[in-house]
C-alpha cells in the first residue's frame, strides 16, 4: 500500500509488457526478502522480468517515472511533430492558364513600352545635346516620358500583385496578401528601371564630352545590358509563347535549342501543404505531388529580368514550388550582382570622371546618385533569402 510498492508494481508491469509476456497477478506483489532479492515469481515471469528492486537501487525513482511517462507519450509525439512540420510548409497555388495569358500580355506590353520609351528618349536627348552641348538638360517631353512610364509600370505591377494574392486573402481573412518586404521589392524594381533609363540619357553627354568616356560607357552598356539583359529578355519573351521551350537564365545551353532533352525544367515534384479553401480532390493532388509549373517559372523569370521585382516576388512565394526556390534565388543573385558590378559600378565611375573633367551636369549627378542607391539596394535585396523572410514572419506571428 506504500507509494514505493505501487511504483515497483508499475515498473514490473512495464518490464513484462516490453518482453511480450502477459502478466496476471494472482497472489499480489511478492514482498522482498531479507537478502534484498525479489520473491519467487511464476516460471514465465522469472525468465523475462527484470530485477525491479535492483533497478530501483541503481536509478533514481523520479528518473524512472519520467522514463515511463515518456514511453507512454511516445506514440502520439511523432504525429505532433509531423503536424508541426506540415504546418510550416507554404501554400502553393496553381496559376491558371487564363491568368498566365494575362500576365504574359502585361509583360509583353511592359517590355515593348519600356524599350520604345528608352530609344525615343535617348535619340531625342541626343539631338538636344548636339545643339546645346554638355550643359544640355532633357526637354520637357523627354523628362515626362520616363516619369509617366515608371508610374504606369509601378501601378500595373502593384495591381497584378494584388490580384495574384487573392487566394491568400480567401484562405486567411486577416492576411492582406502583401508584406512590407513586397513594398521594398516594388521600390527596388522601380529604382532599377529608372537607373537604366538615366544611363541611356547619359550616353549622348558622354559622347559630346569625351570620346574615351563614351567608348567605355557604350561598351559597358552593350555588354552588360545589351547582351545579358535585352537579349535574354527577348529570348524569354519568345519562350513564353512556346510551350516546349524550357530556356531560362540558369540554363544558357538551351538558348538556341530551347527544349530540354531530359524533359524536365526543374527538380522533382513537390508535395506542399494545400490551401485551406481547396477541395478534397485538389488537396490530395497537391499532397501526392504535381508536375513542375513551367509557365509560372517562365513568367517569374521574365518578370525578374524586366525589373518587376514585386511581381516576381509574389509569383515566387505563392506559385513557385519549394523544389524550384533554390533555382529562383540563384537567378536573382547572379543577375543582380552581375548587373551591379558589370554595369552600375563601372557607370558610376565614368559619371564621376565626367563630372570632374568635363561638365557638372545635373542629369549626370542625378544618375550617379540613383545608380549608387540602386546598386546597394539590389545587392541587399538579392542577398536576402525568401525562405528566411518566411520563417521570420512565421516566428513573429
Amino acid at each position: 500500500g506504500t507509494p514505493f510498492s505501487f511504483f515497483l508494481s508499475e515498473l514490473q508491469n512495464f518490464a513484462v509488457q516490453a518482453a511480450g509476456v502477459s502478466l496476471t497477478f494472482k497472489e499480489g506483489f511478492p514482498k522482498p526478502s531479507k537478502e534484498g532479492v525479489v520473491g519467487s515469481l511464476p516460471m514465465a515471469r522469472s525468465e523475462t522480468a527484470l530485477d525491479l528492486e535492483d533497478l530501483a537501487s541503481r536509478y533514481d525513482t523520479q528518473v524512472l517515472r519520467e522514463y515511463l511517462l515518456e514511453q507512454e507519450d511516445g506514440g502520439s509525439r511523432p504525429e505532433q511533430v509531423e503536424d508541426a512540420d506540415q504546418a510550416t510548409l507554404p501554400d502553393i497555388y496553381d496559376l491558371r492558364s487564363r491568368c498566365f495569358r494575362r500576365i504574359r500580355a502585361l509583360l509583353v506590353v511592359n517590355f515593348l513600352a519600356y524599350w520604345s520609351t528608352a530609344i525615343y528618349c535617348g535619340y531625342s536627348f541626343y539631338l538636344r545635346v548636339e545643339e546645346v552641348g554638355t550643359k544640355a538638360l532633357p526637354p520637357m517631353e523627354v523628362a515626362l516620358a520616363p516619369v509617366f512610364l515608371l508610374g504606369t509600370q509601378a501601378t500595373l505591377e502593384l495591381a497584378a500583385a494584388v490580384c495574384l494574392t487573392q487566394p491568400v486573402r480567401l484562405g486567411d481573412v486577416r492576411s492582406s496578401g502583401l508584406t512590407s518586404w513586397d513594398m521594398l521589392a516594388w521600390l527596388a524594381g522601380a529604382g532599377a528601371r529608372c537607373s537604366l533609363l538615366l544611363d541611356i540619357l547619359c550616353l549622348p553627354l558622354m559622347k559630346r564630352g569625351s570620346k574615351l568616356l563614351f567608348l567605355l560607357s557604350a561598351s559597358t552598356f552593350i555588354f552588360s545590358i545589351g547582351i545579358f539583359v535585352f537579349a535574354v529578355q527577348l529570348r524569354l519573351l519568345i519562350g513564353m509563347f512556346c510551350s516546349r521551350d524550357h530556356f531560362s537564365y540558369d540554363k544558357p545551353d538551351l538558348f538556341f535549342k530551347g527544349r530540354d532533352s531530359s524533359g524536365l525544367m526543374e527538380g522533382t515534384p513537390i508535395a506542399a501543404r494545400p490551401p485551406a479553401h481547396r477541395e478534397d480532390e485538389d488537396s490530395q493532388d497537391l499532397r501526392l505531388g504535381r508536375a513542375t509549373p513551367v509557365n509560372t517559372i517562365k513568367a517569374a523569370n521574365f518578370a525578374h529580368l524586366n525589373d518587376l521585382s514585386l511581381l516576381h516576388l509574389v509569383l515566387r512565394r505563392h506559385y513557385v514550388p519549394i523544389s524550384c526556390q533554390e533555382t529562383q534565388e540563384f537567378t536573382i543573385s547572379i543577375a543582380s550582382f552581375s548587373r551591379c558590378f558589370c554595369e552600375d559600378v563601372v557607370q558610376c565611375s565614368l559619371k564621376f570622371f565626367f563630372i570632374m573633367d568635363c561638365q557638372v551636369n545635373f542629369l549626370v549627378v542625378l544618375s550617379l546618385l540613383v545608380s549608387i542607391g540602386q546598386a546597394i539596394g539590389s545587392c541587399f535585396y538579392a542577398s536576402t533569402s525568401a525562405m528566411d523572410l518566411r520563417n521570420l514572419d512565421e516566428t513573429n506571428d
